[in-house]
């Protein structure tokens, strides 16, 4: 028989099935095929959710106690939990992760034994001192979206530490340093789209719980699937988003999620419209800006061609200036040697002129 489900891609439904100490211990130990003998939220006293740009991310942090599967031994690590069903900035994921690895807190306080200085008696003495040792931390990335870079369509990617040697062979005792595991993290990612019904391995067959082949004809919140032929551990897992179905107040907290993804859907695409709008604007600035730097030159340009021309008519005022000069000293020469009782044609072949106009010259003149 067929069974409702609040939908767990709903950060409502997420949180209200990870707040159940034996589900949560159930799907974290899947995920990080390791079994786990504590389990406790710390960091928040409620998820954290971000809403900016339409994205909205779900955080939740664990202490874990786990069996150190290199050394068998028990080991304390931090397990930073983050939930996006859109595609999210990487920065946010980092930033959040650069946050984790900076704070004092994520450290387990050990006591040891230690010389210090007794400010009393000015002897040194051997005492026990509180220590801090960074926590292992372990990323796990549940995503709504696939990442389409990647050909092999897994829904989970493991990316743990495979440390080596300079001629590429496997240093596995790096491992079990306390140094090596406090300044690196594993991480897994989950892909939710690629989730499939009716999955082989274990850790499939767990987060079937977020396969969104089971949505309901009925509504998105829920997923509906026959449980009875799926194993128990599964079915523990499952127990708090049956729960939630009946649960006014997370129903109602999924039904503004879905309003809040619809304002978000369409305010993503007008924020890409304006994206759009504002590179066209920066490509008209720049044309603007290309087109103001050619009209300065042609400016510059036609200014020096103005200043030319005003230097080439400097230049022909003052030929003209010296011809007058010129002419009135011919015409003098000629009143002159006329008066001398030159003839006219004698003059004329002295300056090579013509005859007539050396008669005007003397003909105006008024001796």
């Amino acid at each position: 028989m067929a069974q409702y489900l609040a939908n767990p891609i709903y950060d409502s439904a997420f949180k209200y099935m990870m707040q159940n100490e034996k589900s949560a211990t159930l799907l974290l130990s899947a995920l990080l095929q390791r079994k786990i003998i504590d389990l406790k939220i710390i960091a928040n006293d409620t998820p954290v959710i971000e809403e900016k740009s339409g994205v909205r991310i779900l955080r939740l942090d664990f202490a874990a106690t786990v069996v150190n599967p290199v050394t068998n031994e028990n080991e304390l690590i931090t397990i930073e939990l983050q939930k996006s069903y859109l595609d999210t900035e990487i920065m946010r994921f980092r930033t959040y992760l650069a946050n984790k690895y900076s704070d004092p807190n994520n450290a387990e306080t050990l006591t040891v034994k230690s010389w210090r200085k007794n400010p009393e008696t000015k002897q040194f003495e051997y005492v026990n001192v509180e220590k801090k040792k960074p926590l292992h931390i372990v990323a796990i990335y549940i995503l709504g979206h696939t990442f389409q870079e990647i050909e092999i369509k897994k829904p989970v990617i493991y990316n743990y530490a495979n440390p080596t040697g300079i001629e590429n062979e496997p240093v596995s005792d790096a491992l079990k340093s306390h140094f090596f595991r406090s300044l690196t993290h594993d991480t897994i990612i989950v892909q939710i789209p690629y989730l499939k019904k009716n999955a082989q391995s274990k850790v499939e067959q767990m987060l079937e719980a977020f396969c969104q082949d089971y949505i309901s004809t009925k509504s998105n919140q829920l997923l509906e699937m026959d449980i009875s032929s799926k194993p128990q551990e599964f079915q523990d897992l499952i127990r708090p988003l049956i729960y939630a179905v009946a649960d006014s107040d997370v129903r109602k907290v999924m039904d503004i999620e879905d309003e809040m993804s619809a304002y978000f859907a369409n305010y993503k695409s007008v924020t890409d419209e304006i994206e759009v709008l504002k590179e066209m604007t920066e490509e008209t600035k720049k044309e603007l800006q290309k087109t103001t730097s050619q009209l300065q030159e042609s400016k510059i340009q036609l200014q020096e061609s103005k200043i030319q021309l005003q230097e080439k008519d400097s230049q022909l005022l003052e030929k003209d200036s010296q011809l007058q000069k010129q002419s009135a000293q011919i015409i003098k020469s000629i009143q002159k040697m006329y008066s001398h009782g030159m003839k006219i044609e004698e003059i004329a072949e002295t300056f090579e002129t013509d005859v007539k106009f050396v008669e005007e010259v003397v003909r105006t003149k008024n001796f």
